[in-house]
């Protein structure tokens, strides 16, 4: 609510004038005024904050000899906690120090008493119209920032969607994979509910599972559906095919994570996996998920090499693939949630009966 009612209020044309000395003070307010600037004033630096936290301004004018924390802190403080504000420094006498100290806050114009009228109305005339230009400028970056903002949204929704339609179009060439990807996705999010992974985790391992196997678009259907054992040089195109999908959802996709599940879903436990050969831990964590959720589905489905594996001959294989192939960690609470759902399954079909 503050930043809205400081952002209306700069729009004014007014100024914060402070000084110690009430005629010195008196003088610049009716200078101010007969420029048309409306003022509100202070006798102190404590006063000024004071004044700047209720009702900030575009500019300030002040006096550095001034009682208490002193003219040079009160720049400081207005340039460290309002840095759009700017500042205009009037005093009698010239201390070097003081002066290297406000021109290195940041202030505008610097002027000694006693202050020419033409001068101070020249200064303050220049410092109000460079600051609705810099709110100008702020304003143009602001809404650029938002067209490009929203241009990326729609270039990104519309790769998502090209890319999603180029996973189903990949699946489809063979009719042993279709909704392999989803039904990996729905395994991983199941199992990562089941270990209370967070929400943040959850939608990086939905978007990496849906596409951990995109790098296949670039494999022969012959490879593909080959019935037969996969020859030495068909099945090293086949151990490229993270790499390809990394390659493929870099340009878009800059999170390490995501494209690290997807990289590193074929790596083992035993670090005799691939592409990088990773080992235990070394491997991502949401890859280590992938990997569970994606042997399951391949072992339950039915392959153009061979038919679909019963649950718990499946369920068997990960539970031997522990520390081998698999995350000890993964599998047991994977295993129990498959073994659960086929529980509440038969409940559910002896309720029906």
């Amino acid at each position: 609510m503050r930043v809205a009612v400081s952002e209306t209020t700069a729009l004014r044309r007014c100024v914060t004038v402070v000084d110690a000395e009430p005629v010195a003070l008196d003088v610049l307010v009716r200078a101010a005024k007969l420029f048309h600037f409306d003022c509100q004033t202070a006798s102190s630096p404590e006063e000024a904050i004071m004044l700047l936290e209720c009702s900030p301004t575009p500019v300030v004018v002040t006096d550095l000899r001034m009682p208490g924390l002193g003219g040079v802190w009160l720049v400081q403080e207005i340039r460290r906690r309002w840095p759009h504000i700017a500042v205009i420094v009037v005093t009698a006498g010239c201390d070097e120090i003081a002066l290297v100290q406000c021109m290195s806050a940041g202030v505008q114009h610097y002027f000694l008493k006693p202050i020419h009228i033409d001068e101070f109305h020249h200064a303050l005339q220049a410092t109000w119209y460079s600051q609705l230009m810099r709110r100008e400028s702020q304003r143009q970056k602001q809404h650029l920032e938002s067209v490009v903002t929203q241009q990326s949204d729609r270039l990104r929704h519309t790769f998502f969607s090209a890319i999603t339609s180029l996973a189903r179009t990949l699946e489809a060439r063979d009719s042993y994979t279709s909704g392999h990807s989803l039904r990996v996705r729905k395994y991983a999010l199941r199992l990562a509910t089941e270990i209370g992974l967070d929400d943040i985790s959850k939608k990086r391992l939905s978007l990496a599972a849906k596409l951990h196997d995109i790098g296949k678009v670039g494999l022969a259907e012959g490879i593909l559906n080959k019935p037969t054992r996969l020859s030495d040089f068909e099945f090293q195109l086949v151990r490229e095919h993270p790499v390809i999908g990394e390659r493929i959802l870099r340009p878009i996709i800059r999170n390490r994570v995501v494209l690290g599940a997807i990289r590193n879903h074929h790596e083992r436990f035993d670090g005799r996996g691939y592409p990088d050969g990773l080992r235990g831990e070394k491997i991502p964590f949401l890859a280590r998920l992938i990997t569970v959720a994606d042997c399951y589905d391949a072992l339950t489905s039915s392959r153009a090499y061979r038919a679909a594996l019963p649950r718990e001959e499946a369920l068997g294989i990960l539970e031997a693939g522990m520390n081998t192939q698999f995350d000890p960690h993964l599998v047991p609470p994977f295993v129990r949630m498959i073994r659960a759902s086929k529980v509440r399954k038969r409940k559910a079909a002896a309720v029906l009966v």
